[in-house]
């Protein structure tokens, strides 16, 4: 075979021994990669990691409180448990709303509170040790089991272990995926400012609430819990053609076969009606959205990224290059025309207008709280302001409030103690 593997049909009994090999190498994993948390252990090389990244992520474990390279040991620790108790749940939700709050509380917000704190750190600390991961002895366990074609076409006559040491210490794109990892990390946990908790919660209840609304797209019917209600935020009602899209272009396909893409035109259609102008802009429009989609050099990051994945894929696949590089130009063309449609949303038969400004504002979140710095903009975009600007002062003033009751309290206090 002339693929990466080669070929390995599939024979009565090979699913228990695939199974087994999976157990073998999650123990493997945790045995090895659990050292970095134990100190009388620290010391030890890694079969996984080589000798310099294993010092590296020890360093990190030691560092601060945050222990971050021990994420290695507790996600292969936890797997037991994440698949027991966690999917069982999951599968035993009765309400779409309990099943996406599993969701979020057991998977979305650790993994995201960890990557808001660590992810830095760790990719700081591969970026550093990367160049030596060739010292890793699972390389030789890898092309000596893995069934992989050690003299295939695109080697072109390169040794196996040097070329995919090379591809994952060198060739992969690694400085625009830090970037990018950098950029998106700093948008997603930034503080929302249109509302409480942080911006990755505010995409998944975005993501929650495009779910519902295509599924009543799409001929399907949300399982909502007709008392607690199922809306993204229960005070805000949601006019009906604001939620639903006109689907009839794709009548004669089945309705697990149409994509969220496929309703792109409908749900754009939608943002100048009017009557959604408001939903839109609080449930796809907020800051969060504008701080990631004013963020060019995440944009950047993203095409460099995208460029370098795909020259390795056309390495490997040479017989799949002009497709590749067609697919390439034709996704970058969607994603500039819609970085270039939400950057300045217009609507020219409607007076629909929306607001995207980044959280923090254009000028810094002092701006926010200051009505006067309104000034100047249109009706439109004048009236967003002033709501952001007294929803800002009705915040601090809530903090002023609260803290005036806390001294006043001490006072109280300080006198019944006298």
């Amino acid at each position: 075979s002339s693929g990466i593997n080669a070929d390995w049909p599939l024979r009565p009994g090979d699913g228990v021994r695939i199974q087994n090999t999976a157990q073998l190498g999650i123990m493997t994993a945790k045995n090895d990669l659990c050292k970095i948390n134990k100190p009388d252990y620290q010391s030890q090389g890694s079969v996984i990691l080589g000798k310099t990244c294993k010092k590296a992520f020890v360093k990190v474990f030691n560092a601060d409180e945050d222990q971050c390279s021990g994420v290695f040991c507790d996600v292969l620790e936890v797997a037991e448990v994440f698949l027991n108790d966690t999917m069982r749940a999951m599968i035993a939700a009765e309400f779409d709303k309990d099943f996406f709050k599993i969701i979020e509380t057991e998977i979305l917000n650790p993994v995201m509170e960890y990557n808001c704190r660590c992810s830095g750190k760790m990719m700081d600390a591969w970026m550093g040790c990367k160049h030596k991961i060739g010292e890793a002895d699972i390389w030789y366990t890898v092309m000596n089991f893995g069934g992989f074609n050690t003299s295939a076409a695109y080697l072109e006559g390169e040794d196996w272990l040097d070329f995919w040491v090379d591809v994952v210490k060198d060739r992969l794109p690694w400085d625009d995926m830090s970037l990018m990892l950098e950029r998106t990390m700093a948008n997603l946990c930034q503080t929302n400012q249109d509302d409480e908790g942080k911006c990755y919660t505010y995409f998944y209840k975005a993501f929650n609430t495009l779910y519902q609304w295509f599924l009543k797209s799409t001929g399907g019917v949300p399982a909502v819990n007709k008392r607690g209600g199922n809306n993204r935020n229960n005070d805000v009602v949601v006019p009906e053609q604001c939620s639903t899209y006109d689907l009839s272009a794709y009548a004669d396909m089945e309705a697990e076969d149409i994509s969220f893409g496929d309703i792109k035109e409908a749900v754009i259609e939608k943002f100048c009606v009017e009557e959604c102008e408001d939903v839109y802009q609080d449930t796809f429009l907020g800051c969060c959205t504008a701080s990631m989609i004013q963020d060019e050099v995440l944009e950047t990051s993203v095409k460099n990224t995208a460029t370098g994945m795909g020259d390795i894929y056309k390495r490997l696949y040479p017989e799949n290059e002009d497709a590749a590089n067609s697919g390439i130009s034709e996704y970058f063309g969607y994603y500039e025309n819609a970085m270039a449609m939400l950057r300045n949303p217009t609507c020219t038969e409607t007076d629909v207008e929306y607001d995207v400004t980044p959280c923090g504002g254009a000028g810094g979140e002092e701006e926010l709280g200051e009505v006067s710095s309104c000034e100047g903009l249109s009706s439109k975009k004048a009236k967003i302001c002033k709501k952001k600007a007294k929803k800002a002062a009705k915040a601090a003033g809530g903090e002023e409030e609260e803290e005036g009751n806390n001294k006043k309290n001490k006072k109280n206090k300080n006198k019944k103690n006298k």
